[in-house]
């Protein structure tokens, strides 16, 4: 297996974007012959993964990241594979109130990485974004996703008195995205990483087939990098 996957540039007719399917991964675990899949996660070193807390928990007991099956944008990915190439990861640092994680690889390199991490206040309302990840691994699904979208807001959003710094997506995400990357296409660098839906305080509710009808709408929160830097100074 190889423990090391470069991004592959994408041309377009203005610019050229990085295409990072290839480095943006998933998370698991393993145990007994069979895996669950958790959710997103990208390297942030060439040892070290970011991701969000709430998607491993406060255990790295048997915890995976699973290769890509891409090696570049056009690639079919076969939805009937089930056995994947992984590297097992441990929990180095955690931030519960920002839901920020840092993983790193175990016995080995996480990617070689060609961006840098900036931060929400490089953004606007109106910024063109792409988030990549992993929806639908609720249901099993390993498809990482590439979606364009645009920030449509900045909001302080607080946690135990503490408020953090996050943006508004104009895309709606699915339980598996949280933990992916938000890139800002003017400076191909992650500038949030996704951590989730909306979900307005209720009383009572209800699901329909795993899901939280409130959630179905076409926005999604993203938390500022500079929390990740920070944990990585």
């Amino acid at each position: 297996m190889p423990s090391v996957w470069q991004y592959l540039p994408l041309a377009t007719g203005r610019r050229r974007v990085a295409f990072y399917g290839q480095v943006v991964l998933a998370l698991g675990r393993v145990g007994a012959g069979q895996g669950s899949l958790l959710g997103s996660c990208f390297p942030i070193s060439s040892r070290h993964l970011a991701t969000a807390m709430h998607v491993v928990g406060p255990s790295d007991r048997n915890l995976v990241a699973l290769a890509p099956m891409v090696s570049g944008p056009n690639d079919y990915q076969d939805t009937t594979q089930t056995n994947f190439d992984f590297f097992n990861v441990k929990i180095v640092a955690a931030n519960p109130l920002r839901d920020v994680c840092i993983l790193e690889a175990v016995g080995g390199s996480a990617a070689l990485i060609n961006y840098t991490l900036t931060d929400t206040d490089t953004v606007s309302a109106g910024s063109e974004v792409q988030v990549y990840g992993y929806p639908h691994m609720d249901f099993g699904r390993r498809i990482v996703t590439l979606q364009h979208a645009h920030i449509g807001a900045k909001v302080l959003i607080p946690n135990n008195g503490v408020k953090s710094k996050h943006v508004v997506i104009n895309a709606h995400m699915r339980p598996g995205q949280s933990g992916g990357p938000v890139f800002d296409v003017a400076t191909n660098s992650v500038c949030a990483m996704v951590t989730g839906s909306y979900v307005p305080d209720t009383v009572g509710g209800m699901t329909i087939s795993g899901v939280d009808p409130t959630t179905l709408h076409q926005t999604s929160h993203a938390i500022s990098a500079e929390y990740i830097r920070e944990m990585m100074q």
